[in-house]
């Protein structure tokens, strides 16, 4: 088997490394569960039957979408603190047995919902992966193989 050298060769993770980055992840969906649930809340605030508040949290959320994506410098950072939000998004929007509703259907639950989602989209598709998965190990050409005569 051919060893890559040079300064682009593929590098294994340590065991520290992984269980930082691990935790780092686990860490994002927990958040992604409390900005979904606090959010929630907070959304219906308006001005002359303006949504501010729902306009405000959809650039807020885009803004943390992609400082996660950023700080982990992948997509999948982004998308670790989105969908968590967006589950207890639409939980929350969901008619319960009793009629409970917390993220209601007038225009500014619409706003947040959806100004959320297009932010959580955004935000992932304008993230750079610093090592995107599929081109893992391919950045150089192989030094060609040592030949001893």
């Amino acid at each position: 088997m051919e060893q890559w050298t040079g300064p682009h060769a593929p590098q294994e993770p340590s065991q520290e490394s992984i269980l930082v980055t691990g935790v780092a992840y686990g860490v994002l969906v927990v958040l992604g569960l409390l900005f979904g649930l606090i959010t929630s809340f907070q959304f219906s605030w308006t001005l002359a039957g303006f949504p501010v508040a729902a306009v405000l949290l959809s650039l807020v959320e885009f803004a943390a979408f992609r400082l996660a994506g950023w700080a982990m410098e992948s997509k999948l950072g982004a998308a670790t603190l989105a969908v968590p939000w967006l589950i207890v998004v639409v939980l929350l929007s969901s008619r319960r047995p009793e009629g409970d509703l917390i993220v209601t259907g007038t225009t500014a639950g619409y706003v947040f919902i959806f100004g959320g989602s297009i932010a959580a989209v955004v935000a992932i598709a304008v993230t750079r992966s610093a090592n995107p998965w599929i081109l893992r190990g391919t950045t150089s050409v192989p030094a060609p193989p040592h030949r001893s005569s």
